[in-house]
Parts: C-alpha cells; structure tokens; sequence
C-alpha cells in the first residue's frame, strides 16, 4: 500500500516500498496537512494558513495549486504499480483537496490508532498486549516529526505530535512497572528523562521503579533532583502525586512494592460489585448514550482526548459554538472514548432546564451527590457546603465531569472538582472567561461529513442515487449537524420523496426553517433561545443587520446600516458573537452563519416595517456606493470624471486605502456588493436603486481583478427596478452596467442580452454627446461603444466591431483628451490584430502599439499599458514572432502579478503557452498552461477557461500525454460547444 511518512522526514512511500522526499519544503508542507487529515477535505485556505506565519501573498492560492502540482508529478513519477494513476491519491474538490488514503497509511494517523488500541487493553485488563501497541507505535518514530519543515501549522503539529510521542513512552513505562518489571527499566527512564526532563509521571516511574528494585534511598534522591529541576527550570513545585508518592516512600509503604494484579476477564467489572458489608456504591456512569450517527469531528477529538488524558493535572476542556452545531454529541464522543482514564466514574448534567433557562448549580450537586452514595439527609444546605462536600468526595478519585450547556462562568464554578486526577468537560454556546486547558470552537462539519450524515439519517442509498443533490441539500443546511439531521430525517419518513424534491423545498427561503426540524426540535427553536437572552438594541441590531444579505461586514459598515456610532456598534456586534449569533473570522469582519442569518431575515420581516427595512438597505447601498467612489478614486486614472456626477452619499464610507489596498477591498467586497445592489432592486426605494446603479456601473473599473459575473443576476434585476422608479439617465445607466457585466460571460444569450442593453444606452443618450452635456452620458456613450466594438469581435463580425471602435476614437478625440484617445485606439488595434482581412500589416500594429505604450507609461494606467503590451504580443505570435512574443508575454504577465490583475494573468498564460509551443519549449508551455487554467477558474469566464483548457490540452499532446491531453482538449470542445464557436 502506499504510505506517507511523517514521524521524522516527510517521506512518500511507493506501493513497491520506495521511500523518497516529495520536492522542497513547501509541497512537504502541503503534503503532512493533506496527510494527518487523510479522508477529510482540507481547504486551500487551511493550507495558506499553514504555509505562511504572517499575512499571505497574493499569490498564495496559486503557490498551493502549484504545490499540489508537483505532488502529483512526483507521486506518478515514483508510483508506477501499473493501476490507476497514482496522483489520483490527491483528490480536488471546490474548496481545497483530499488525500484518498487510509488512516494506516500514514504513520502519524496509525500512531494514534496503536496508542488508542493500547489504551483500550490496558482498560480491558491486557498490560501486556498494551506494551506490545506501545512498542510498535514507538518503533515508528525515524527523528523529529515532520523533520526539516518551517511554517506554523507544522510547527504546531509538531509539538501535537511530540506531545502524544512522550505519552505513549510514559504509558508504556507505567505498564511495564504494572507487569511487574523494575531494575531492568531503569535506564529506559533515564534516557526518557533527558528527552523529557519536566514530565513528572517519568520522575515518578523513576522513583517507583528505583524502590520496587530495593533502591529506596536513590528514589529519595530521584525525587529531590525532580523538585529541583521543577522549581529551578520552571519555577513551580512538585505535583499532589508526586508528592504523594514520596511520602508513601518516606514511610516504606510495603503496598508499593507490589504491581497490581492483572485483571481477571472473567470476573465482572469493578462497576457491577458490592461487596458483602461494603456500602460504599458503584462508581457513577452518567453519561448518555452516543450518538450513532456521529460524523467527522476527528481533529476535534483528537485534540480532546489528548487534553483530557495528557497527563496533565486538573484538566478542563470546553467546547463552544451556536445552537444545532453539534457541541453535546461531540462531548459525549470524546467522554465514552476517555472514560477508560477515569476509573472512579463519570458525571453528567444538562445546565439548561426543558424550558431553555439555566438550572440552578445547587440542583445538579444534589444529583451528583446523589449518585455519589450520600443520603438526602445529609445535604449541605447552602450552595458553598454542598460544593466543599462534592470536592472533599472526589479529592482522591479520578472522575470526569460532563457539564451540558452552560450558560455561564458562575453556573459551572460550583461544579468544577478541585481533585487534580479529575477532569470536567463543558460544552456552551459561548464562555469566554472559562479557564481551560483546552477550548474547541466548533463550527459546522466539512462538506464530505455533512453528506455522510445526511446519508447516515436518511439511507446511504441517497448518496448513490443523488450525490450532487444531497451536496447541495447540505450546502443549503448550511452544513449544521442539526439541520442536516433534520433534513435527512424528513427524507427518511418520506420514501416517496427525492432529495432534489426537498432541496427545492429548502432553497425557498421563506420555507426553508420550517423544513428542518426533529419532532419538536427546530433550528428556529433553537436560535430562539439565543435571541431571547437579548438586549433590545442587541436584537434590533442582529435583525436589521440581515435585510442586506451581506456577505460580510465590519464595524463602520454596521455602525452606517444601523445608525449607531462605532465605538456602540462594535459593542453590540461583540455582544451578538458572545451570544454565537454572529460569526467573526478577523478582527473586526462579522458575518452570518447561512441558516442564523435566514432566521435573521424572517424576524425581520415580522417585527421591522416596509420602511425601516428599506432604509437599511439604502443605507447600506450608500456606505457601499461610498466605498467603491473611494477605491475608483485611489486607483483609476479617470477616477475624477468617472465618480463627478455620483449620486450623493449619506456616509463617509470605509477607509479603502490606496491604490493596491483599495483593489484589495474590491476583492473583498464583491459578494456583500452583489447582495446588497439585489436587495436595492427589490426593495423599491429610488434613492437605492440608484446608488445600487451607481456601483454596478463603477465595478467594471476593476474587471483585471474582480470576476464580473457574479453580478449578472444583481444587475440585471437593476435595470427593471430603475425603469420604475428613477430617472431616464439612471435608468440608462442601468442599461449600460447590465450590459457590461453581461458580456464577461462568453455564452450566446448573454451576449446577445448584453448587445441589447448597450443598444439601449445609445438610444436613451443619443450617440454623440458632447462632453459639456455633462460626464455622465458622455462617458456612457463612449464606453458603450467600446464595449459594442469588443462584443462584435467575440461575435466575429469583424466590420461591425471596427466601425463602432472607429466611432469611439472619434467621440473621444472631441474631448481633446489625449489618454482617452489612446484607450479607445487600443480596442481598435485589438480588433485589427484579431481580423484576418486585417486593414493594416501586423508590423504597424506593433509599432502603433509601442507609441500607446509610451502614452500609458507617462500617465502610469498600468491597466491599459498592460492591454496595449499584449496587443504587441499578439500580434508578433499571428506574424510568426514566436519567441519576440514569447518575451513580451513574460513581461506584460510580470505586470500583471506585480499588480494583482487576475484575469490579464490568466489570459497572458495561455497565449504565453502559445508561444513557448511554438518555439518548442513543451515543458515550459505546459507549466504555463497549467497555471493559466488555475487563474481562469475563479474567473468563471467559460471562454477564458476554453482557451485555457485548450492550450493545456495541445501542451500535454506534445509532450506525448495524450489521455490527459483528451481530456482537456474534450473539456474544452464541451466549453466552446456552449459557447458555439468553432473549438
């Protein structure tokens, strides 16, 4: 089987055993984060996080996608077993990739499962056969786990790692102590002990070990070198235990030189015993049953267990997260697999009452007394007694506590053990002041595990039958495990329904919340309890917050949609997180979670009016239609005449920056833009509607680096909304942003659909405005015939694109603006080089491109000295210049990383592998054209990822990998049949 290695050097370990170091450090990286979640899918953005220690580059998506790349080559390099394509082991899917191998595949993942299975015959009463998991998890081990490799998620992984490696040595000691072994373990302590000279279980098996082999006097010394090393190294003193266990030497307690008696499997269980005469009860085993259809949360559990059972002293674990997120079927997981380590017994309570209010502390120590063996009778009766009697009960015992949705600190305080073998796990929707040594924030499962449990619920035959309807049924659950539970039981007691049949039911959001729900437990139910704990400030805040739909907010952004100022704002937004009803990824950047937020919405209709909802939208669309002014203005050079007839703003806006950080926020904010110009179209308010035109009309300014399609819907729902309630002009500007924006989708209606709005444009304007007309229709005008001229070229009509660019040159040369002169004479040069009755010879082209350039040079319009750049390249690849070309590509795709133009990146790489194909550089076309599809697929263009597609396709063939070039060259013929252009 093939294998990953981890413990020690990151190796790669063939099917035919050849064991070698897949590339640098960074595809190691990529491949020890792919590994130690085999299965699972881990996100690109979970691998940027472990690759970088501080603020990622821009490029950090395509280094991982470049990575990921060289993984592949070198598993297909040195996998060759004759079966599928090995490089198949790393899966992709949307948001990240997937290692498609076992957990005994990998080294790390097979250490955990011997160290668990230890555990389990050291609890089932086989020290022996727990040595023998021990040894073979230990033997594992070749140096340093993930040896040589930087970055903080290593590094973190590392001390993980590490961590369980020094557990295991110690377990291991403790059950040859158990077995009776003594004098010859020894020098096995002491060489543990320069490894891990602070873990004070090893200082104690050293002592124990010294006076079982008639040694007391060097135990005694052993434990006064461990106080010392404690108190002069760390600065604290030895712990209860090893104290204990010295005083048990002082006075030569004889019970020590015996090793426990190995269990008898035949005899019943320590629990089922009452011996004659004892009254002392059997030891509590409250914990409820587990889930049976838990799904994923390893990472969690793993982090769980080993908090709970590291050996550290006085451990506390909580897990935190919103209602329906899982937190009490993930404790109850984590509590069955450490019950083992508390032999004394295991406490439960539910802190919430059935009705959703907090129980009262005094009320669970009763049952816990209870099940502790204590008579009624004989309960404190103050709150302060019954918990000094609960500690005083457990002071010698080792007990895990179980504490189900607290509420808060001064609930749980009185139920927490002061005994430092015990242990308390707490699960809250949110509990920030708790002490812990350990704090899982839970979120919703991963998109593999969300189908899983839905399949697990409903029948694992829905997967089969309908696996992208099931994906989708979970993306619309906002992958909440109560949701999905929800929603694959309402499949489960309807047979006759299909999942498509639900999902339509679900992708109504009026419906949606009603959908999902368990008998009488709901997902609005459950949010209902959240928001009842409320403010009333605090609860108008997180409904009128959702009306926009955006995607993401910050401060100043919330401090505009609801009036407040900031400092009051950030307070309650912080209030709304603390409440786990809003979710916050950086600071000061809130957003919903999917169904909290749909929750949000129908509360909003039912309790705010028509016109409180609109003004939140209008003020939304003004502090937006601010900030996008701002970014046009920090980074394009006709920002003045673009933003001078604006509709007026209420807000200052956001600070956006200079030009490449307003870019940036362009990039950010494009999802919160297309939410929000929708919900302006359909709330009806003429002041929205027109600053939602204005935006959509601006954001073309940023096509290089924005994909434009994902505001199709918003702006063509504009155009309608304009018509009806604002004025000619803004109506016609309307026209002209649909247009645009429909015109980066390649697809014959859209672009026939973006053909008409642009008619419209010229028709409202007239086609020949002049510039004192005002900057509004004639900058319209002379766009839209840019944009007809550009839109007959992807038409083919080669005459009908020269003659609409030929009027743009004129109506700009009106202007007597010499740089907008240029701009439009770049189009018409665009369109020669495409035609092939062209009117002027390709050498000219390229000459009258480099007087362009030095036009764009001095004004620095790096976005049309970039167009004008590849104009000249073009036209040296069609005239047979192929590596002239070849270097000019690689300078105009130097500009455009430098400047974070994605999408002239993309286009740049493809024609650039053009041209290395042509000069026969194959290797070097290939890598080009890998990246020039990585770069057209956040674009969504279907014509930029033909291209793409194709040219990688013609590389592959000549470097004689010819299924994979099938494969491209057919993805790209399905690309340009949708399109119908000739492939």
């Amino acid at each position: 089987m093939t294998r990953i290695r981890l413990l020690g050097p990151v190796q790669f370990v063939s099917a035919q055993g050849t064991a070698s170091r897949p590339g640098a450090p960074g595809p190691q990286t990529v491949l020890a984060a792919l590994a130690l979640r085999a299965g699972s899918l881990v996100t690109v953005d979970e691998l940027i996080d472990r690759l970088y220690h501080d603020d990622p580059p821009s490029s950090a998506r395509r280094v991982v996608v470049n990575y990921v790349h060289r993984l592949r080559t070198h598993i297909d390099r040195v996998d060759t077993d004759g079966s599928a394509r090995p490089s198949s082991l790393i899966g992709t899917t949307a948001d990240g990739y997937v290692l498609r191998l076992p957990e005994e595949g990998v080294d790390a993942l097979r250490f955990g499962l011997l160290t668990a299975r230890a555990r389990r015959r050291a609890r089932d009463g086989d020290p022996s056969a727990a040595v023998a998991c021990l040894e073979e998890a230990l033997g594992m081990w070749r140096g340093p786990a993930l040896a040589g490799l930087p970055g903080p998620g290593a590094e973190d992984q590392r001390r993980a790692l590490t961590e369980q490696r020094a557990s295991a040595m110690e377990h291991r000691l403790e059950l040859l102590l158990e077995c009776g072994h003594s004098a010859e373990l020894v020098p096995d302590i002491l060489r543990a002990l320069e490894a891990y000279p602070y873990r004070e279980r090893l200082h104690g098996a050293l002592m124990l070990a010294l006076y079982r082999s008639g040694r007391g006097a060097e135990a005694l010394l052993a434990y006064d070198h461990a106080r010392r090393v404690l108190a002069d190294e760390l600065g604290i003193d030895a712990g209860p235990a090893l104290r204990a266990l010295h005083a048990a030497i002082l006075a030569e307690d004889r019970a020590l030189l015996t090793a426990p008696a190995e269990v008898d499997e035949e005899a019943p269980a320590r629990a089922d015993l009452v011996r004659a005469g004892d009254q002392d009860p059997p030891p509590p085993a409250q914990l409820p049953p587990m889930p049976c259809d838990f799904t994923g949360r390893h990472d969690q559990i793993a982090a769980l267990v080993s908090a709970l059972t590291g050996g550290g002293e006085h451990a506390a674990a909580v897990i935190t997260g919103m209602g329906g997120v899982g937190k009490t079927a993930l404790a109850l997981r984590t509590a069955h697999a450490v019950a083992g380590s508390y032999p004394d017994g295991q406490l439960y309570a539910n802190l919430r009452g059935p009705d959703g209010t907090p129980c009262d502390p005094a009320g669970i120590l009763t049952s816990f007394l209870t099940a502790l063996g204590i008579p009624h009778e004989r309960f404190p009766a103050s709150l302060v007694d019954r918990t000094a009697l609960f500690r005083t009960l457990l002071s010698q015992r080792a007990v895990l506590v179980v504490l189900d949705n607290a509420t808060s600190v001064a609930q749980v305080e009185p139920l927490l053990p002061g005994a430092a073998r015990c242990a308390v796990l707490i699960t809250a929707r949110a509990l920030a002041a708790m002490p812990a040594t350990l704090t899982v924030p839970l979120v919703g499962l991963g998109p593999d595990d969300a189908v899983e449990l839905i399949g697990k619920v409903a029948g694992m035959r829905r997967l089969a039958e309908e696996p992208d309807a099931v994906a989708a049924l979970a993306a619309a659950c906002g992958h909440l495990p109560l949701a999905l539970r929800a929603a694959g039981a309402r499949l489960a007691t309807r047979p006759a329904w299909t999942v498509a049949a639900l999902l339509a039911r679900v992708s109504d959001q009026a419906r949606l919340l009603g959908e999902l729900r368990v008998g009488e437990l709901t997902v609005e139910a459950v949010f209902e309890l959240s928001t009842s704990q409320l403010t009333p400030r605090q609860a108008r805040a997180f409904t009128a917050l959702s009306v926009p739909h955006c995607a993401e907010f910050d401060v100043r952004g919330a401090a505009a949609v609801l009036d407040l100022p900031e400092r009051e704002t950030e307070a309650v937004l912080e209030a709304l997180v603390d409440a786990v009803l809003l979710e916050t990824h950086a600071p000061g950047l809130y957003h919903f979670h999917d169904l909290v937020g749909a929750y949000a919405r129908a509360k909003a209709q039912a309790e705010l009016t028509e016109g409180e909802r609109r003004e939140v939208v209008r003020r939304a669309a003004d502090y937006l239609c601010a900030g996008v002014v701002a970014a046009v203005r920090a980074s394009q050079p006709l920002a003045g005449p673009l933003t001078a007839e604006i509709h007026p703003r209420r807000s200052a806006g956001p600070e956006v920056g200079n030009g490449y950080e307003a870019m940036a926020w362009m990039r950010r904010v494009m999802p919160t833009v297309a939410a929000v110009v929708e919900q302006a179209a359909a709330c009806g308010d003429p002041d929205a509607v027109a600053l939602a035109v204005d935006i959509v009309t601006l954001v073309p300014c940023f096509e290089e680096i924005v994909p434009l399609g994902q505001l199709a819907q918003a702006a063509t729902a504009l155009v309608p909304a304009a018509q009806a309630h604002c004025r000619g002009d803004i109506a016609g500007t309307a026209h002209y942003a649909a247009g645009v924006i429909l015109k980066t989708h390649s697809a014959p209606a859209s672009l026939h659909r973006s053909r008409a709005h642009l008619l419209k444009v010229l028709e409202t304007f007239e086609d020949a405005p002049a510039p004192g007309d005002g900057h509004r229709p004639f900058l319209l005008v002379l766009f839209t015939l840019a944009m007809l001229a550009e839109l007959e070229l992807q038409f083919g009509n080669f005459a009908a694109a020269r003659g609409f660019a030929e009027r743009s040159v004129a109506l700009a040369a009106v202007s007597g603006d010499r740089e907008l002169v240029a701009r439009r004479r770049t189009v018409l040069l665009r369109i020669e080089v495409e035609d092939p009755d062209r009117q002027t010879a390709l050498d000219r082209i390229g000459s009258r491109c480099r007087e362009l350039m030095n036009v764009f040079t001095r004004s620095e319009d790096e976005k049309w000295l970039i167009r004008v750049m590849m104009t000249e390249a073009d036209s040296l690849l069609r005239g047979g210049g192929h590596a002239a070309a070849a270097r000019l590509y690689r300078r105009v795709l130097e500009r455009a990383r430098d400047r974070g133009h994605a999408r002239n990146e993309a286009e740049c790489l493809f024609r650039l592998s053009e041209a290395l194909l042509a000069t026969g550089d194959t290797g070097g076309a290939v890598d080009a054209a890998r990246d020039a599809l990585a770069g057209a697929q956040p674009t969504g263009e279907p014509l930029l990822m033909a291209r793409s597609h194709e040219a990688l396709g013609r590389a592959l063939r000549a470097v004689r990998e010819e299924s994979a070039a099938d494969e491209h060259l057919e993805r790209a013929e399905e690309l340009y049949r949708g399109l119908r252009r000739p492939a």
